[in-house]
């Protein structure tokens, strides 16, 4: 037996002195390892080369090709009539908003509305940031503003900001609950963040869920944000997401649990079941009698990716006249930035709101003086 061992060992001992450690072989593995950096250096260069070529087919060839096709409603011909897989715009007399699908495939944003009541004196506005598919935001964005237009019949929404934040709460909650279990039935695994923006009388509440974000032109001509993204980087939402058991990553973008970019969302049932992610909303009330805002931008982070919140508003300043409120412009350049997301802008004028209410209550004090004077 030790002699069959001593013979083995002695037989390794030959292999590896006359065949692993002889010249020619270490010229082999030299060479091998001179050709794989080589064929990595090639890879790594030709990767920049594929880049840059992409990046000038798209700027500015695409990017005009995109405006012409948009100014004449004839963006993607093959799909022509289904316009809201591509882009979709909206106006009011004191909003406008502009979402267009971009780089991605599918078109998971949405918006939605209620314009002023100049009588009641109450508005909301809202954008939405689907992911994972389209019927997340699809959802949310259709019941959660039918629950308020309900609440508003009920007369529920009070001038004091508190009472409208729990009201806010409690239908978000109820909207999320619904998308949840009707997920689960459907397998469906998308969900959506939400920037909604109510005001009543002079103060205007912030709802924030996720990463879309608001920021207001204050009456200084000032960038002011409205909300804090929700994003798996801050520690505030990373303790949160540790002490419910979940765990955070980081490969480029910060994830949690290695999947979701956001850490509080509408729907992502796997992950709302856990609690690594909440829909609970981050609440800001501003008064705008005092801070008199000349507009805010909502906005998804397709237009965020590649715009500060001192840039945007200083883009909206210098197009506020134009007829969307300068939000379609918006829109387009944070495409001929880059933007590889899907886009979304919305921009509420308070300027041109404050005009018309002036207008408006001028025209009720007028009509009182007038059935005054006949019933004298």
């Amino acid at each position: 037996m030790a002699y069959t061992l001593s013979r083995i060992l002695a037989t390794g001992v030959f292999f590896v002195r006359d065949w692993l450690f002889c010249p020619e072989s270490v010229a082999i593995f030299v060479a091998f390892l001179f050709f794989f950096n080589v064929l990595r250096l090639l890879r790594a260069l030709f990767i920049c080369f594929c880049r840059w070529k992409y990046k000038a087919e798209v700027a500015p060839t695409a990017a005009y090709k995109l405006k012409d096709a948009l100014a004449s409603n004839h963006l993607y011909e093959e799909d022509k009539n289904d316009y809201r897989r591509h882009f979709h715009e909206a106006k009011s007399h004191d909003m406008a908003a502009f979402s267009i699908r971009g780089r991605r495939k599918t078109m998971e944003d949405r918006f939605n509305f209620i314009s002023h009541n100049f009588q009641n004196n109450h508005s909301v506005y809202a954008v939405f940031d689907g992911h994972g598919g389209e019927f997340a935001a699809e959802y949310i964005e259709e019941q959660l503003f039918s629950s308020i237009r309900k609440e508003f019949v009920q007369g529920s929404f009070q001038s004091d900001p508190d009472m409208v934040k729990q009201v806010l709460t409690s239908l978000i909650r109820t909207v999320d609950a619904q998308l949840v279990c009707l997920s689960m039935d459907r397998f469906d695994l998308s969900g959506s963040t939400g920037i909604i923006v109510f005001q009543k009388a002079n103060h205007i509440t912030v709802a924030n869920i996720g990463d879309s974000r608001a920021v207001m032109c204050d009456t200084k001509g000032h960038a002011v944000a409205l909300s804090t993204d929700h994003k798996p980087s801050d520690p505030k939402e990373q303790q949160r997401i540790v002490d419910a058991g979940g765990f955070v990553t980081f490969n480029g973008v910060w994830r949690v649990a290695g999947v979701l970019a956001t850490s509080r969302a509408f729907g992502d049932y796997p992950l709302k079941q856990r609690k690594f992610v909440t829909v609970e909303p981050d609440f800001q009330v501003y008064d705008i009698k005092e801070s008199r805002p000349h507009f805010i931008i909502l906005a998804t982070d397709g237009l965020w990716d590649v715009f500060s919140n001192e840039d945007a508003v200083q883009f909206i300043k210098e197009r506020l006249d134009e007829p969307h409120f300068g939000a379609k412009s918006l829109a387009l350049q944070a495409y001929y930035r880059g933007s590889l997301d899907n886009i979304t802008v919305m921009v509420i004028n308070f300027k041109k709101k404050r005009s018309l209410q002036r207008r408006f209550d001028d025209k009720q004090k007028k009509q009182l003086a007038d059935e005054t004077n006949e019933a004298t």
